[in-house]
């Protein structure tokens, strides 16, 4: 594998959505975004903030949300994930699906600015921050001349840098994974991923949406391949 020039973009300033927020406030001219009640601070009111899905226990490696004090779910003790751990700060639920699908599939911005901004602040009060560079999951030229956008690439930018670049290709247009089991989603993602370049010791694969996790799987197992040793997951929403 030839040595390229390094593929980390910009140096560290994330962690300060302030004025993140601001923007987002003028632009809801200082409505809630879910009820439309005048919020003069941010741009969801107090109530609806609170009212939001959050994950409070949850399997560290997979995230998946548990009722009890356990710290990895049955399925992760028993066939691993190629992550080490995983942040989802939400289950896919509740408003907070309707504001993914929004951005993801409609184009609005503002709802994944809002989500992300919400995450970055929770992620400072909960967890020691991560010093790793964030990778968005890829997307393939043809979805991404379809969509016109790379939603996950969005979310690593406004969470904020070092966010890798040029590191991984997709390189197979896999059908989309919307109803498919995991065991179908697995097959249709072999292969899907080439380093284009040495990867770094330690990486955060960002993402929108954790479903079975086999496109995370299929990414992490890449760069496991290339000398990776640690892997963290952030992802806004966990599918339960």
């Amino acid at each position: 594998m030839n040595r390229a020039p390094s593929p980390i973009t910009r140096s560290p300033t994330w962690r300060s959505p302030g004025r993140l927020e601001h923007w987002l406030h003028n632009l809801l001219d200082g409505r809630c975004r879910f009820c439309a009640a005048r919020s003069p601070r941010h741009p969801l009111c107090a109530g609806c903030r609170e009212d939001l899905p959050w994950i409070t226990a949850a399997c560290r490696r997979c995230g998946l949300p548990l009722a009890s004090g356990a710290s990895e779910c049955a399925g992760c003790l028993s066939k691993p994930p190629p992550f080490d751990r995983t942040r989802a700060l939400w289950t896919y639920t509740d408003g907070v699906d309707r504001l993914i699908r929004a951005f993801k599939l409609r184009g609005d911005f503002s709802a994944g600015r809002l989500l992300t901004s919400l995450a970055a602040g929770a992620m400072r009060e909960r967890t020691t921050p991560c010093h790793a560079p964030l990778l968005p999951m890829p997307l393939h030229p043809v979805r991404y001349r379809q969509r016109g956008f790379n939603q996950s690439a969005l979310i690593a930018g406004w969470l904020g840098p070092p966010v890798i670049g040029r590191l991984v290709q997709r390189r197979r247009n896999t059908p989309p994974q919307r109803g498919l089991d995991a065991a179908t989603r697995q097959r249709n993602l072999s292969g899907a991923f080439r380093l284009q370049c040495p990867p770094p010791r330690s990486v955060v694969l960002v993402d929108d949406v954790l479903t079975t996790g086999a496109s995370l799987r299929e990414l992490a197992n890449c760069l496991r391949s290339g000398g990776t040793e640690r892997i963290e997951v952030i992802v806004l929403a966990r599918a339960i």
